[in-house]
């Protein structure tokens, strides 16, 4: 009896762990602040890689896409991007912003046509960009790009969208980013309305409502399951 008390305790503090811990539960742009800037955006989401968020509001009136994209560099001498896809889902043909810091210590952003995977370098992009500007966190190393971009007539109501980091920057260009399972993935689709994709089962996804359908549920089964032998002996 004693020894399934305790594993029931054991089985309450994993729970609360798991979700304090999961990423999908995270509140990130929810609670994320803007240092020196009253800003305030319709929509945010937290990007499911990378540890990266999107605040944005579009005007659909004016057609314009005024955002703030915050994620951390690689490593402290590296960059982020932010960008979006006319052509494809993936990285070749996205019209990008890359933000990292320059020489004096300031953030700085610049635009980027990625017409291959080779070495890139600055361009202009098919959007018309009506303001830019990035700035570093004073803790956490993370760097956020604002922007506003002109959104072309036909766009429609989804646009593609990646998003990466990297970690170097050398002699001003961004060099290549890795390659991991995380950075492969960041690419998702982009609804202007704000609307949510239809649900995944187990949970929403996207609009600030997190989803509960893929690595919390499973890693939550897991923990019954090896609980539950604790418990019954099975």
């Amino acid at each position: 009896m004693a020894a399934a008390s305790i594993s029931s305790s054991l089985l309450l503090l994993l729970i609360a762990a798991a979700l304090s811990s999961s990423p999908a539960l995270s509140h990130t742009c929810e609670s994320h602040q803007f240092s020196h800037r009253n800003l305030t955006y319709a929509n945010c989401t937290d990007l499911p890689t990378l540890n990266a968020s999107l605040h944005y509001t579009y005007d659909a009136a004016a057609r314009t896409l005024s955002l703030a994209f915050t994620a951390a560099p690689a490593s402290p001498r590296g960059w982020i991007a932010w960008g979006l896809n006319p052509t494809s889902t993936g990285m070749v043909g996205a019209q990008s912003l890359v933000a990292f810091a320059a020489a004096n210590g300031s953030a700085v952003v610049n635009t980027y046509n990625i017409t291959s995977y080779g070495p890139i370098s600055e361009s202009p992009i098919s959007y018309g960009v009506l303001s830019k500007s990035a700035e570093s966190s004073s803790s956490g190393g993370a760097i956020t790009i604002f922007a506003t971009l002109a959104i072309p007539q036909g766009s429609g109501a989804a646009v593609n969208q990646i998003w990466q980091v990297g970690s170097a920057v050398v002699g001003g260009v961004p060099a290549k980013h890795a390659f991991a399972a995380d950075n492969l993935a960041s690419k998702s689709t982009l609804r202007l309305d704000g609307a949510a994709p239809a649900p995944s089962p187990g949970g929403k996804v996207n609009g600030g409502v997190r989803n509960w359908g893929n690595g919390f549920g499973f890693g939550l089964c897991g923990i019954c399951v090896v609980i539950g032998v604790s418990i019954f002996g099975f």
